[in-house]
């Protein structure tokens, strides 16, 4: 039975005027009319309004949980890793690890579906008001509702465990917090020394304020436990890792298309206009590159500001280097310091990284994703320098101190006007 995979208003013909019904994500639609694309015109099951929305809205085949294909779960990673802000590599790997990615039930139904969800973890995670979603108990038959809760929830504790910390969470200190609680994994990543027993009590005591399901701690997720923080890490990121391993070509066939797409609306190369490349904060053997970044970003639709204001953050990451590495805790590479450990570089091979013109392009990648779409807005159409590295340093590159680095690129910007 098809069913509405995002919100939206029914309209009363196709494309003509709104009415008051909003459908939520999850409800139970059947198709009327698709001859009319992009609308699509439903019935819903349960009330049997009928009208029309986006037949993009809508999955019109089984979401039942069952045999399912890799490329349409990878296809749904990178679609949440949008709406949700996490990385759809990560979601991937998790289904990998939890399931196979599988669509059918485990471990003598004490999971189900691609994420492994027990009843107790479903009850406790399926309603997320932050998100506006809320699925009933048999939805969690339904392996699309499983990732968009998981992505949601991935987000959620992303969120906290990089307030915690201070930084960004690595994917395995993300998926520790995930099992523990996030003051739990702060404690065995902070303090790697801490005895697993103490970990596991502090995780037991807020596991029902964190939605987490005890039994887990003690079933499933045991696996990725062991002596104390610094040795739970490590299975985490050897387990995560290997799952990646795994899983990653399908997510990473999916990025590539999106890109490719993204590179197919590119115009041709726009001499650089307005941009000082003759600036004491660019290398003269590194003008090529600054020159290339500018050019990208034109070919894009972005104008001079907005090329600026990547180059500025290009030179503050990497000098123009397209071999800059940086190891010291984290994988990251290129122009741009795209992090492998859960960043934008994800999924993309060291050298790939180091190559400018795909360095570039994952960055446009990165900027083109759903997720992005108000900051994409408000980056294309600023006419201010400042606003413009603002936003590339807030939203696109996103380095620890952020208000920092946001005034030292303004300054680097600066020099970069004609």
């Amino acid at each position: 039975m098809p069913i509405m995979i995002a919100d939206r208003t029914l309209r009363e013909t196709a494309g003509g005027p709104l009415t008051e019904t909003e459908l939520r994500h999850g409800t139970v639609v059947e198709v009327l009319d698709d001859s009319t694309l992009p609308w699509t015109k439903i019935r819903v099951k349960e009330t049997g309004q009928e009208g029309w929305v986006s037949d993009g809205a809508i999955n019109k085949t089984s979401d039942v949980l069952g045999p399912l294909s890799r490329e349409d779960v990878a296809w749904e990673c990178v679609d949440l890793a949008g709406v949700f802000d996490v990385n759809a590599f990560y979601l991937m790997a998790v289904a990998q690890l939890r399931s196979n990615v599988s669509g059918v039930a485990i471990a003598g139904d004490q999971g189900f579906g691609p994420i492994g969800f027990t009843k107790q973890e479903w009850a406790l995670n399926a309603v997320q008001p932050d998100w506006k979603i809320e699925f009933s108990p048999e939805h969690i038959t339904r392996w699309r509702a499983q990732m968009m809760v998981f992505a949601a929830m991935a987000s959620i504790r992303q969120r906290a465990l990089a307030e915690t910390l201070s930084r960004q969470p690595s994917m395995a200190e993300l998926l520790l917090a995930q099992v523990l609680g996030t003051g739990a994994a702060a404690l065995a990543i902070t303090a790697p020394g801490t005895d697993l027993t103490e970990i596991l009590s502090q995780a037991r005591q807020v596991a029902e304020a964190e939605k987490i399901d005890r039994a887990n701690l003690d079933g499933r997720d045991k696996p990725l436990l062991s002596t104390d923080g610094k040795t739970s890490l490590g299975l985490a990121a050897g387990q995560l890792q290997a799952a990646l391993e795994a899983s990653r070509g399908h997510v990473r066939q999916e990025v590539d298309k999106r890109i490719a797409s993204l590179q197919n609306t590119f115009g041709p190369a726009r001499p650089v206009a307005g941009i000082n490349l003759n600036s004491s904060k660019i290398p003269a053997s590194r003008r090529a590159i600054a020159s290339l970044i500018a050019e990208s970003f034109a070919a894009a639709g972005f104008g001079a500001i907005q090329q600026i204001a990547a180059i500025a953050n290009a030179i503050a990451e990497s000098g123009l280097n397209p071999a800059a590495e940086n190891l010291n805790g984290e994988r990251s590479f290129g122009l741009f310091q795209l992090n492998q450990n859960g960043g934008v570089g994800t999924g993309f091979p060291e050298a790939e990284l180091k190559d400018p013109k795909r360095n570039i392009a994952i960055m446009l990648g990165e900027i083109a994703m759903p997720h992005q779409t108000e900051h994409r807005k408000r980056f294309m159409t600023t006419t201010s320098l400042l606003e413009a590295v603002e936003i590339f340093v807030h939203h696109f590159e996103k380095p620890a101190d952020k208000t920092g680095e946001t005034t030292k690129r303004f300054k680097i910007a600066q020099t970069l006007v004609a």
